[in-house]
């Protein structure tokens, strides 16, 4: 018993130590990631996608040195005009590469900073199948000081370079119109290396898709591959180094097959494969819940940097490692290849449809593997409690609480969506969308995403996405309760106005009642009101609510015993009728009380139940209400008469 014990503490430890290395790894990332969405938000007040032509095709034929930084490359580049008239054309490459040559069906060109303008040799229009055809040189910079086209090194002096260039980066190391808002049907890489050994293993280029040949010219090797899907410019992907490659088939449930292509480092090569081993079960998973594997026709693969975190380059996610400690993070970038690479934002206003949808990817393999409380526990892990709106009313508003909140709070997002809806509906919703033959190879935005979950569902939606995506925060509610006989009142209160948040959160709440015999019982309320009372018939006397127990909804439940249960008379019997005006109260309000004979006394509360002023021997008819002290706010008063035969409660604001 001891041993078992002792076993089951260290698999704890070990989960407690693997969670936070993961936090930490995430939070590092966020970071990182700010730095280059700086230059993001300069690149793109600067510059705008060519919105005039639609990108067809490129050939990427480079040249990447390894001991030093130097890149040379021909880019073929085919497109279509969107417009008539077309007589120029604009392409992104970053002012630190040089621009030799444009030919084809061109007149002339200038480098002018980030941009290429491109004079045609004719005006052209829609169905013009247009060629260009971009020879430059140079040494490589990065954005804020990490990504690009980069050189590292790993295990002392082992070469590793690699190409990161989300969300707007392609342009630093291959001209093209960059960003999210166009998708060439394919893309051809070839890239040409030294040939080289390190440590006994040669130096190789990887890129995504298949390969198709490697041309050994002695001196040098040229790595041809090619990828046959549409795909966005920034999940196009070089990585070189002294790689060990590993494989396996994968035989999928729709009765697909094709590799698993992992390249690692030698020194890793035996973690890494225990580190994948379970990848087949993630694919599995996924296929059932979003449909087959998007890229089924080429591969998926990882390969390693030993440095950053991880992209999901399109059929060749790049990432710190493959060890098993790291297998969350792979879970999460395989996820995107549904959600970012085959289904991408159509901007980055929408960029929680990319994270969002990858982070709760993980919380499905948990289910799916550990059960529904793995699944809850990984879901507490991306609550959120801070400001910002998942839609991105402003790149420029503060990146650290933005890249958190498209991870957490998008993940979240579907988990409420999915409390909402119930699991049949919304699995229903999600493979409906992941299927949905408009967004397939192609890109979406959040109204996209919210039609298909109305048409599947019937329901009207406006509600849930209007509050946790253009809006910000949760909603923070109060609740007490109060046995009647063979009922039940309680009451739920949203007092997240108190801080300047949206009053009103509209949802369905889950309630568990406690019973004094020691059951439970859980119903479901809509909530649509800031103070709102509910009655239920029960058998037997409650000793507690739980609100929202598991939980299903971003929020805080306070139970608040102080405040009243009901802002109605309570008695039948009494005829009396207490009004207080005006309401909202200034410096005093006028107390007009018809009742009986029998004079009142009336208590003030502050929203926690404490006890704030009382009032002695009210008479009927009118009688005097000063503030004095009280601040602003949001108080209740409860009045009995001095038989105890009449109570009334209700609400008061002072302003």
């Amino acid at each position: 018993m001891k041993k078992l014990i002792y076993t089951v503490a260290i698999v704890l430890l070990a989960t407690i130590i693997a969670n936070a290395q993961k936090q930490q790894a995430l939070e590092d990332l966020y970071e990182l990631e700010w730095k280059t969405f700086k230059e993001f938000i300069r690149y793109s007040e600067e510059n705008i996608p060519d919105t005039n032509i639609d990108v067809k095709f490129y050939y990427l034929d480079l040249e990447i040195a390894i001991d030093s930084q130097y890149i040379a490359g021909v880019v073929n580049c085919i497109f279509e005009p969107v417009i008539d008239g077309l007589d120029h054309v604009w392409l992104s490459l970053n002012s630190s590469l040089t621009v030799d040559d444009v030919s084809g069906d061109v007149d002339s060109f200038l480098q002018s900073g980030d941009s290429i303008l491109v004079n045609l040799d004719g005006a052209y229009g829609p169905g013009d199948a247009l060629d260009l055809v971009i020879s430059y040189h140079g040494v490589p910079v990065l954005a804020g000081g990490y990504k690009g086209l980069r050189y590292e090194t790993h295990h002392g002096s082992e070469p590793i370079i690699a190409t990161l260039s989300t969300p707007y980066l392609a342009h630093y190391w291959y001209p093209c119109k960059d960003g999210p808002s166009d998708k060439p049907d394919s893309v051809f890489v070839d890239v040409t290396i030294p040939v080289k050994e390190v440590n006994g293993v040669e130096v190789i280029a990887v890129s995504n898709g298949i390969l198709e040949n490697v041309i050994d010219n002695t001196t040098e090797k040229t790595y041809q591959w090619r990828h046959r899907y549409p795909i966005v410019t920034y999940y196009v992907m070089v990585a070189i180094s002294n790689f060990v490659k590993f494989s396996e088939d994968y035989a999928g449930i729709y009765g697909e097959e094709y590799p698993l292509d992992y390249y690692v480092f030698q020194q890793d090569l035996a973690g890494s494969q225990t580190g994948v081993e379970d990848m087949p079960l993630a694919l599995d998973i996924f296929s059932e819940k979003f449909g087959k594997y998007p890229f089924s026709a080429e591969k998926y693969g990882m390969t390693q940097l030993g440095f950053y975190g991880a992209i999901e380059n399109q059929t060749n996610t790049i990432t710190n490692n493959m060890l098993p400690s790291w297998f969350s993070v792979s879970v999460h970038e395989l996820g995107h290849m549904w959600f970012g690479d085959m289904i991408t934002c159509k901007n980055w206003h929408h960029a929680w449809l990319n994270e969002g949808f990858a982070t709760y990817s993980e919380a499905v393999y948990d289910e799916a593997v550990y059960g529904y409380g793995a699944y809850l526990d990984n879901m507490s892990g991306n609550e959120y409690w801070n400001g910002g709106t998942l839609y991105l009313q402003n790149a420029s508003d503060t990146f650290n609480v933005f890249q958190s909140i498209i991870y957490r709070k998008g993940a979240y997002v579907l988990h409420m969506l999915r409390g909402v809806l119930g699991d049949s509906i919304f699995w229903d919703c999600i493979y409906n969308y992941s299927t949905d033959t408009d967004f397939m190879y192609a890109q979406a935005t959040t109204e996209d995403f919210q039609q298909v979950c109305e048409d599947v569902s019937g329901e009207d939606l406006d509600y849930f996405f209007e509050q946790w995506i253009y809006d910000a925060y949760y909603p923070e509610y109060y609740f007490n309760f109060e046995n009647h006989n063979d009922s039940l009142a309680f009451l739920i209160w949203q007092v997240q106005e108190q801080q300047g948040r949206r009053p009103l959160f509209k949802m369905p709440v889950e309630i568990k009642l406690l019973y004094e015999g020691g059951g439970d019982t859980v119903i479901n309320v809509w909530n649509d009101e800031i103070y709102q009372v509910f009655t239920v018939p029960v058998q037997e006397a409650v000793v507690m609510i739980e609100i929202d127990p598991e939980p299903k909804i971003l929020r805080k439940a306070t139970y608040q015993p102080g405040i009243p249960v009901g802002l109605e008379e309570r008695n039948a019997a009494s005829e009396a009728f207490v009004r207080i005006y005006p309401n909202p109260v200034g410096e005093s309000a006028t107390i007009e009380i018809n009742s009986s004979n029998e004079n009142m006394s009336l208590v003030f509360y502050d929203i926690t139940g404490k006890e704030v002023k009382r009032m002695e021997n009210l008479h009927p008819g009118t009688n005097k209400f000063n503030r004095g002290s009280i601040p602003g706010g949001v108080y209740f008063y409860s009045m009995q008469s001095t038989s105890g035969l009449f109570i009334t409660s209700g609400k008061i604001i002072l302003y």
